[in-house]
């Protein structure tokens, strides 16, 4: 044994370890473990864990990586031991929160005045299996803006982290080129300045038609969040088509996202959509169990929340849906343990997470889920209403019905009295309609998860 110390070889231990293994295995199994005894009569080293998830994941997944570096620095074959040795419950008080960013205002200045978000960078990005292709394309983009991957269409559901990660490609672009013109807005934003561009003359008017162009088509970083919010817009999309062509022309960085592919975008004109999926295209999926749990612990340090492990393991395993979820929740879940003065475990945080979950639910209202299903097929809730019988109306009608049993929990009767004074048996159709697409179509199925979170996460 080169050196006996517990202390010095766990660290030269995870220091390889942390090279060979999962990235997201390593941040989520590895912190809190050590080397509590090593018994060099029997061979034996005792490693402690702090609950028996992390025990059963690190002996099922990385036993083998552990014991042939141990084998590689001790120059001897150990036999390895596992055993728990649990964190006691935390009673948090009013100032165990740190500080949240040691961030130059300077820098936060500079990233706000490009509509960037300086936290939004790389280094805060947990890369896992889910997001992989996402986060190398982006870091290639930073490099070499407007050369490979242009345009760039990330799509994703709600709170998965394409906004974090488009906008982290601008804080990078700009950390290398301080005089480079990066622009970031959504499509929303976009929206609202052309249709203020359109109405030039006008008291309320901030932008005539020549300075939107200047703004928009003389920038090296074009970052558009929420394109599909143009869908269905004629004035904008056209004002768009033009923008887009003017910069790729030019060889400009594009990057765009969405909350569903370019040819899955309803009354997206076919000359844009070609064009999104003209460059790469690359999706975020939810993140797996590892991966959210190396998330929760990084921002467990980062914060200083001081969360416990089986907290945090409970927090990890129970929200699934996306990652701003999945923060809120710890971030709530102290927070409201350390306002009552009550010991932070899995007790109090299944109780809290309960009561956060019946306020939510309580908050989704039938106007809540009409206007998002709207939002998310393009139509405007007077045509939902109406009696017209187009396919692109029966379906975003049938999806409001649905949802409408499902969240809001109400009777046939009431949707009907909800979408236009339809009769219960339109509804209960309807509703029928979409149980069976959702077992008979996995896209469908899809389709209907993203609606669903967008709903759930509606402001």
């Amino acid at each position: 044994m080169i050196n006996l110390d517990p202390k010095d070889l766990w660290k030269s231990v995870k220091g390889e370890l942390e090279i060979v293994s999962n990235p997201a295995h390593f941040k989520a199994h590895i912190p809190g473990t050590a080397i509590k005894k090593i018994d060099e009569a029997d061979h034996l080293i005792e490693i402690s864990c702090t609950s028996e998830y992390q025990r059963n994941f690190i002996e099922e997944r990385m036993y083998g990586y552990i014991k042939d570096i141990i084998r590689k620095i001790a120059g001897d074959e150990y036999r390895l031991m596992f055993t728990v040795e649990k964190t006691t419950d935390l009673k948090l008080k009013p100032d165990d929160f740190g500080p949240l960013f040691n961030t130059p205002q300077e820098n936060i200045n500079k990233a706000k005045s490009v509509g960037l978000n300086e936290t939004y960078s790389f280094k805060r990005f947990i890369v896992g299996n889910h997001n992989r292709l996402a986060n190398a394309v982006s870091t290639a983009i930073a490099d070499n803006p407007g050369k490979i991957y242009n345009p760039f269409f990330l799509y994703s559901g709600v709170g998965l982290g394409k906004t974090h990660l488009v906008q982290a490609i601008g804080q990078e672009v700009l950390k290398k080129n301080p005089n480079a013109k990066v622009l970031y807005i959504t499509g929303e934003q976009f929206l609202n300045e052309v249709v203020d561009a359109v109405r030039k003359g006008k008291p309320t008017s901030n932008l005539t038609r020549n300075e939107l162009k200047n703004k928009y088509r003389n920038v090296d970083v074009l970052i558009v969040d929420d394109i599909h919010s143009i869908a269905g817009k004629e004035a904008t999309q056209e004002e768009f088509f033009h923008t887009f062509n003017a910069l790729y022309m030019d060889q400009k960085q594009i990057i765009l996202t969405s909350d569903r592919p370019p040819h899955e975008i309803k009354t997206l004109e076919e000359r844009l959509s070609s064009r999104f999926a003209s460059g790469m295209i690359a999706d975020i999926q939810p993140p797996d169990l590892e991966t959210r749990m190396a998330i929760l612990i990084e921002r467990n340090e980062e914060l200083k929340l001081g969360a416990p492990r089986e907290v945090i393991e409970y927090i990890a395993e129970a929200i699934k849906t996306n990652i701003r979820e999945l923060e809120a929740k710890l971030l709530q879940t102290v927070t409201t343990a350390r306002s009552l003065g009550q010991t932070l475990n899995i007790e109090t945080t299944k109780s809290i997470i309960g009561q956060i979950e019946k306020t939510q639910q309580s908050r989704i209202t039938p106007n809540t889920i009409i206007r998002e299903v709207c939002k998310y097929y393009g139509v405007t809730i007077k045509d939902l209403k109406g009696t017209r019988r187009m396919k692109t109306l029966v379906t975003p009608r049938q999806i409001s019905m649905f949802f409408l049993r499902d969240i809001s929990e109400l009777g046939f009767q009431a949707i009907g009295e909800l979408l236009g004074s339809r009769d219960h048996t339109t509804v209960m159709h309807g509703v029928n309609k979409i149980e069976s697409s959702i077992k008979d179509n996995r896209s469908f199925q899809k389709e209907i998860d993203q609606v669903r979170n967008a709903i759930l996460n509606a402001d």
